[in-house]
């Protein structure tokens, strides 16, 4: 299935609201400095907490478009960023949740009040199931289970159930706030030019987070991510920014879906969690690899991408890979 992007945007611009870092001493790196400037004391009251949200404006013919994708994790340093860095959350026209794990959707009881009327709110059906997660020496481990490995698991405190998104208070706000909420699988138009993924296929099946499981009719199965959905910007004569919540489907499956709906090959930016973290050595040079050859002007991986990981890309692709943290600020 082949979208259409049309021309594109003129340029894009993306703030980072939440992410796990802050830090008022990060210097921009001068051979970004046209694309990627660093926040300084400008972040000096904000906070960071494990979770990312993305503010991010298309601009075409002089009309922009202001859209935010994620909310960051349950302490709410969204909102308190938003205050610091002095975003209008009544510009937001569309807010797309990336997956339903709680460091996305964590922050949005304290901005959902804020939004304007008839705000849409974009997600995937699948968001909305119970999320389950090995815990201690087994994160990131793949194990089948059944009745009674679950409950030996529990037993040892080996695995949990992850805060989930309260589906009646989450309806009572869309309703009293008159938003509007989308809930498909399939990918979504932003505007001219931008689109949300919709499913992600998942051709290379090693990309998958292990260790994360998903409940569907009381059955704990493996998850397969089937809510993840990214953001395709086409910038106009530069190529596709993808935007990630964590890339659980694989950072390869991403990208390469980005390339199937938007029928452009060429990749401008990949930005937002690339989730390495329980990345093996040879899955991080498999990926590192794969982003070698896209020859990409901006590789940005945050949050749950993993200190090994994004150290490798920052040495072994320095001309594109640079640090996000909160309040950074890409201009593409």
């Amino acid at each position: 299935m082949s979208l259409n992007f049309g021309e594109g945007v003129d340029r894009v611009r993306i703030r980072v609201l939440t992410e796990n870092t802050t830090d008022i001493t990060l210097l921009t790196d001068e051979k970004f400095r046209d694309k990627v400037q660093q926040p300084g004391a400008s972040t000096l009251l904000c906070m960071a907490e494990h979770g990312l949200a993305l503010l991010f404006e298309v601009t075409k013919n002089s009309s922009t478009h202001t859209f935010l994708m994620d909310a960051g994790g349950l302490i709410g340093s969204i909102a308190n960023n938003m205050k610091f860095l002095q975003v209008d959350s009544k510009k937001i026209e569309k807010f797309i949740l990336s997956h339903g794990h709680f460091d996305h959707f964590g922050g949005l009881n304290h901005i959902i009040n804020q939004f304007s009327t008839g705000t849409e709110i974009i997600t995937s059906q699948n968001a909305f199931l119970p999320k389950w997660a090995l815990t201690g020496d087994l994160s990131g481990k793949q194990i089948q289970l059944d009745k009674e490995k679950l409950e030996q698991l529990q037993r040892e405190q080996k695995i949990r159930q992850l805060p989930g998104i309260n589906r009646a208070l989450f309806d009572e706000q869309i309703k009293n706030n008159n938003l509007k909420l989308i809930e498909t699988n399939k990918p979504v138009q932003l505007a001219p030019g931008v689109w949300t993924s919709g499913e992600i296929e998942t051709s290379i099946k090693e990309e998958l987070t292990a260790g994360l499981y998903v409940q569907k009719n009381g059955e704990i199965l493996f998850d397969d991510f089937r809510d993840e959905i990214s953001v395709i910007i086409n910038v106009k004569n530069r190529g596709l920014v993808i935007l990630t919540g964590c890339g659980h489907t694989g950072i390869m499956n991403t990208v390469k879906m980005a390339q199937k709906l938007s029928g452009i090959d060429r990749v401008y930016a990949l930005i937002g969690g690339y989730h390495m973290n329980w990345a093996s050595e040879e899955q991080i040079k498999r990926t590192i690899d794969f982003l070698k050859k896209l020859k990409a002007k901006v590789l940005c991986a945050m949050h749950c991408s993993g200190f090994r990981f994004t150290a490798r890309m920052m040495n072994e692709i320095p001309e594109a890979a640079v640090q996000g943290i909160v309040g950074t600020v890409f201009n593409l």
